[in-house]
């Protein structure tokens, strides 16, 4: 498609339009396969040749094939004090090429980047399109112009699960003095092109796929063709950049960003001396200041500043009590200044799926931030934006992923705490009575570690209906019972979480004629069976590793009788390993035990059935019922 400008006076800038010929029946078939949309065609011009002003055009050609294809189309453009759009276009097109609808700027919404932030200086022209009809055909145009070269946007040829492309052309102008560096992951396997001219990178693909998603794959960051771009020296917000090596990055982030934002007032200074005063260790005065931080402060996200990398000042947030991770992370380091406890303002891709800083490639990366406090070699991580994180507890939002750290002598990348499998413990111990009429009654205590005690560590400021709520969806599978009592203890020195809760379950015992069939494991079945996925393309990723161990102390009426108890049964694969077995103590009672192990670790897509049958055995096994048969006199 393209676009001729003639800029006529008398005719006040009138635009002429000149379409290629786009349809639905002129893409590739096998494009459509697995497909929610088509990227057609997509051209994205960056220039960088003066890195106090990057300019930025693009034309996009997507066609949407359904409801699900209309998030694909991206039909905005970000802007803020420093950037703005000089123009932005859009056409709507139905599946033969027929133009239904045109959108100038004037028709764009324009509102503030709020979000879940509580002020940003950034905004949003979007427009509000809701199709009519599929397929359509959306073709976007934008022209956009910053002094900011700190970020150069990514190239991602496929834009996420079930798009393909037919079409996607990057081109970078550079300066040959200020060359940007890049680095392509992902890319082997497809047609993609990377060429160099002494001013000019251009990386094109054609004829992408789509990708299906795949459940428990790695992450899409490690699935899907992408490379990413940076400057050595780069503006941001007015401020010069340097990013040769980590150590130079973090140098310039403790001089621009980090040094004069970390005074605090004469009172607090005072406050938190003697707030330490009897403590001997580093660590001692770490816990108390951490402590003291969770207690004064609360997380409000704000993205202002140097382009939301800048903290906001540590005495504003002393005297406003709340800030974003950059504020609190940077206020906790400047009170463990104050004591002289060392500790590193850490960025950080934050997320449940593991993201790491790309190690051997230095730019601005990461979405939060927190503080590491060294002990020799190793470095406690703490989750500053937390009222409620226990020290030195990071749980699956920042565990086991590289980081940078900004030390002293620059930046360096570490790798947070990687919680092992026999951390990441749930011991849960019941005591059960079942009465002559199949009722049950039962005490249950539940001790969780590790990254088990991720999930439940908040169950205390929850509301008793929603304490309620939250065993009725964990124990989903009972039908119809009712907390008698329940009791949280929350042990954060030791980071252990223990749940005592008393139950009654009526009718749980399914009646045989005089008998009932009761399953004794009560409290931990396991229901999830991955779905089939024939011809899986993506590798199996099991994320974390955990051990779940359950004992079950069964007592039955004095007038019932245990039938033949089920064997022992050990199912050990690569995956991890499940027991189960049953143990008369007494005429009228008996012992369940179960206990299963999951290893963390990635597979071929081959072994993904073999992990299917694993758990589908478990699933079956964990509603193994005996039969208490009733003595008839």
């Amino acid at each position: 498609m393209k676009k001729i400008f003639c800029l006529a006076v008398l005719l006040c800038s009138a635009q002429i339009y000149a379409q290629k010929e786009y349809s639905i029946a002129s893409i590739n078939k096998e494009l459509t396969e697995y497909s929610n949309s088509v990227l057609i065609d997509e051209l994205v011009e960056i220039d960088v040749t003066d890195v106090n002003k990057m300019k930025e055009k693009t034309h996009r050609v997507r066609a949407v094939f359904n409801k699900m294809g209309d998030g694909d189309t991206n039909l905005f453009e970000f802007y803020d004090t420093n950037s703005r759009v000089k123009d932005v276009q859009v056409w709507i097109y139905d599946a033969f090429g027929k133009e239904m609808e045109h959108f100038k700027k004037k028709n764009f919404v324009d509102v503030s980047r709020t979000g879940n932030n509580m002020y940003v200086d950034s905004r949003v022209l979007y427009l509000n399109y809701t199709p009519t009809t599929y397929p359509y055909i959306v073709v976007f145009d934008s022209e956009t112009e910053t002094g900011d070269s700190a970020f150069i946007s990514p190239w991602h040829p496929l834009g996420g699960y079930a798009e393909s492309t037919q079409k996607s052309v990057l081109k970078i102008k550079f300066d040959p003095a200020n060359k940007p560096k890049y680095n392509p992951k992902n890319l082997e396997g497809y047609a993609i092109e990377i060429s160099e001219k002494p001013e000019e990178i251009t990386f094109s693909a054609s004829n992408l796929k789509a990708i299906r998603y795949e459940e428990q794959s790695p992450s899409i960051s490690e699935i899907l063709p992408n490379v990413t771009i940076a400057l050595n020296n780069f503006r941001l917000k007015g401020t010069i950049g340097l990013g040769k090596d980590w150590k130079e990055f973090g140098s310039w982030m403790n001089k621009s960003l980090l040094a004069d934002v970390n005074e605090l007032p004469e009172g607090t200074v005072a406050r938190i001396k003697s707030l330490v005063a009897n403590e001997t260790t580093n660590e001692g005065k770490a816990r108390k200041i951490y402590q003291y931080v969770q207690d004064k402060v609360r997380y409000i996200s704000i993205q202002i500043g140097i382009g939301g990398w800048k903290p906001m000042l540590a005495s504003d947030v002393d005297k406003l009590s709340y800030g974003d991770c950059k504020a609190l992370t940077n206020y906790t380091k400047a009170l463990m200044d104050l004591v002289g406890v060392p500790s590193y303002y850490t960025v950080l891709y934050g997320d449940t799926s593991e993201r790491d800083i790309i190690s051997d490639f230095t730019s601005l990366q990461g979405n939060h931030v927190i503080l590491g406090v060294p002990d020799g070699d190793e470095i406690t991580w703490l989750e500053c934006t937390s009222q409620d994180t226990p020290y030195g507890y990071i749980g699956d939002f920042t565990d086991d992923r590289d980081v940078l750290i900004m030390t002293p002598e620059g930046g360096k990348i570490a790798h947070t705490k990687i919680y092992e499998t026999e951390e990441s413990t749930q011991t849960n111990i019941s005591k059960v009575k079942v009465d002559p009429q199949g009722n049950v009654m039962a005490d249950f205590k539940s001790v969780s570690k590790g990254l088990q005690y991720d999930g439940k560590y908040l169950l205390p400021k929850k509301k008793e209906d929603d304490v309620d709520k939250y065993y009725k969806n964990r124990w989903s599978y009972i039908n119809g019972f009712s907390l008698s009592n329940f009791e949280f203890i929350n042990d954060r020195e030791n980071i252990v979480f223990t749940e005592k809760i008393a139950m009654i379950i009526p009718h749980y015992a399914n009646p045989v004629g005089n008998d009932y069939l009761f399953c004794a494991n009560i409290f931990n079945q396991s229901q999830h069976i991955p779905p089939r996925i024939l011809d899986r393309k993506q590798n199996l990723y099991l994320s974390h590793g955990y051990i779940d161990i359950d004992t079950v102390e069964v007592e039955i009426p004095e007038n019932f009788s245990i039938e033949a108890l089920p064997n022992e049964t050990i199912l050990e694969t690569k995956f991890g390993k499940y027991e189960m077995s049953f143990v008369k103590t007494a005429e009228n009672e008996l012992v369940y035990n179960r206990k299963l192990l999951i290893n963390k670790g990635e597979y071929p897509p081959s072994e993904y059935e073999n992990y299917r049958d694993f758990l589908r055995s478990i699933a079956r096994l964990d509603k193994t019922k005996i039969l208490l048969k009733q003595d008839v006199q």
